[in-house]
């Protein structure tokens, strides 16, 4: 399970994190009314794959929309190359449960992209790959594991 690379990542990378247990979440709407994590700290990764490409993992804040168009400018392809794809597809593909998926790439064919704002942020909750698990996090420490793109996307 994807969880559990993740898991193995952190720990392999000596990443000072914390695992918190709660209810299924699938959508922002739930993280809000169902999770205790302040609005303010908590990360959205949003899964694109380019055509006959790579996965996309587009980190932004929980409040914030990816804009495509500067999205797929920073990816260096043009907007109409960047597909949404469905949630059997990223279950099925990327093992990632929605309302879990994690800012933090598990294979060769899969790269992060994470908005500049964030930057301002010390730490955040974000998906793990379960969505009954949330992960808090260093931003630094989640940058430098992740090996992300940093530029405006949203």
């Amino acid at each position: 399970m994807v969880y559990d690379k993740i898991i193995k990542l952190l720990t392999e990378n000596g990443i000072d994190f914390k695992i918190h247990t709660h209810e299924v979440i699938k959508t922002i709407t739930d993280v809000e009314e169902k999770l205790p994590f302040p609005k303010n700290r908590l990360l959205k990764t949003v899964v694109f794959k380019i055509r006959n490409s790579s996965w996309i993992l587009a980190a932004v804040k929980g409040e914030d929309r990816v804009d495509y168009r500067k999205l797929a400018s920073s990816l260096e392809v043009h907007r109409s190359d960047l597909i949404c794809p469905s949630p059997e597809e990223i279950k099925s593909i990327l093992d990632f449960e929605i309302g879990g998926v994690s800012p933090i790439p598990t294979s060769d064919d899969t790269k992060a992209v994470f908005d500049s704002a964030l930057l301002s942020m010390n730490f955040v909750y974000c998906g793990s790959g379960r969505n009954d698990r949330t992960l808090e996090i260093g931003v630094e420490e989640l940058l430098q594991l992740s090996k992300a793109k940093v530029i405006s996307i949203v």
